[in-house]
């Protein structure tokens, strides 16, 4: 049996929407990216700050890697198993938006200088 997506429902800054989706943050953009894709949109809590990374949290393993297959290639994905609720599994899959190019963004830290003087971010990007 699967975890009950549900019970993450409720809380102060959770939105419920129809079909036991729940989300935490402004994140109607990665929704619709799921749903035009093809992903049914059901059983899920999607939490983020905004539409550029975040996790979105689902019953079964299928289930998040339909989810990261629907958001490739404009998002980067990582499905893994984020651990056991009630006696039951339960997925993630980590999503960061991809630049045209493909790379990824810092969604938080633009640009970070290390003390040696070496910028390791500019602009978002990781310098290599």
């Amino acid at each position: 049996m699967a975890f009950d997506m549900s019970k993450f429902g409720g809380g102060r800054w959770v939105k419920t929407h129809p079909n036991n989706v729940h989300t935490h943050g402004s994140l109607e953009p990665v929704l619709s990216i799921l749903d035009v894709r093809g992903f049914a949109l059901h059983d899920l809590f999607l939490v983020g700050i905004n539409d550029n990374c975040g996790s979105i949290v689902l019953p079964t393993e299928s289930r998040a890697e339909n989810a990261a297959a629907a958001l490739e290639p404009a998002y980067k994905t990582r499905v893994h198993l984020m651990g056991r609720r009630d006696g039951e599994d339960v997925w993630a899959t980590d999503y960061t938006r991809r630049v045209l190019d493909g790379t990824t963004l810092s969604a938080f830290i633009t640009d970070l200088t290390l003390k040696d003087g070496r910028q390791v971010i500019k602009d978002g990007r990781w310098m290599h």
